[in-house]
């Protein structure tokens, strides 16, 4: 594959992503021909290459194309620009909050709930005794591919039994840094349609558990992942000030 169709590809998986995150809706040639400025017939034979490939998927005839979890992870790999992390009004709301905080598991559930609200997805966050606070589960059952009856109830068990979770960011915590699972990357089929985003704090200067969400593929990963970090590292800072 020559360097000018490998970057033709990217423009158009990425094109696909951006409009299909904005509308959760399939997304046809004549779209993306717009958004590159390249003929629909061009922007057809990209597609179809995507498609053999796996990178996107027809959801049902007659609709147009979406990311499947290989195309996120394509996205998120070789195209991603990640967005400039603006530290708003909102995070200085974060921030107090977590200040207030005296107690290290108070601290930590503080920073599940706080993710949560920011990112409008599920928060978790995990303690070094292996017990996992999570928190607006409610929020990932708003977004549409969550509209689904089998989908939504997959999703209530894991958080709910909580077991597969706390497996998840073990081996995330293990890895250090920041880890993210891209729907059927996840260890859990039941866990297939969602992204799992985790990043580790410390405490005393050893890395101790991890900060994250849970959301649908379809998301702005530009703008998630960094928040993800800024949490773990806001953490990390209010835990090191409780160890003084």
């Amino acid at each position: 594959m020559t360097i000018d169709r490998v970057t033709r590809q990217n423009s158009v998986l990425e094109a696909i992503v951006k409009a299909h995150v904005e509308t959760a809706l399939p997304v046809g040639s004549k779209h993306i021909s717009r958004m590159l400025d390249l003929s629909s017939a061009t922007i057809r034979g990209v597609m179809f290459d995507l498609e053999r490939a796996g990178y996107i998927k027809q959801p049902h005839i007659s609709a147009g194309r979406i990311p499947t979890d290989l195309g996120y992870r394509r996205y998120v790999d070789n195209i991603l620009s990640y967005a400039e992390f603006v530290q708003n009004d909102i995070f200085s709301q974060v921030r107090q909050i977590l200040s207030e905080q005296k107690l290290y598991e108070d601290l930590i559930e503080a920073a599940s709930s706080a993710i949560s609200r920011i990112t409008n997805y599920t928060g978790i966050a995990l303690l070094p005794n292996n017990r996992l606070y999570f928190d607006g589960a409610h929020r990932i059952l708003e977004q549409p591919e969550f509209m689904e009856l089998d989908t939504a109830r997959d999703f209530l068990r894991v958080v709910e039994e909580r077991g597969e979770l706390v497996e998840i960011l073990n081996r995330d915590l293990k890895q250090r840094g920041t880890a993210i699972h891209i729907g059927r990357e996840n260890a859990f089929e039941e866990l297939s349609e969602c992204t799992i985003i985790t990043a580790t704090y410390k405490y005393k200067n050893q890395v101790s558990g991890n900060v994250g969400v849970i959301g649908p593929m379809r998301m702005k990963y530009e703008e998630v992942v960094p928040m993800v970090e800024f949490f773990a590292k806001m953490t990390t800072d209010f835990l090191e000030e409780l160890s003084v």
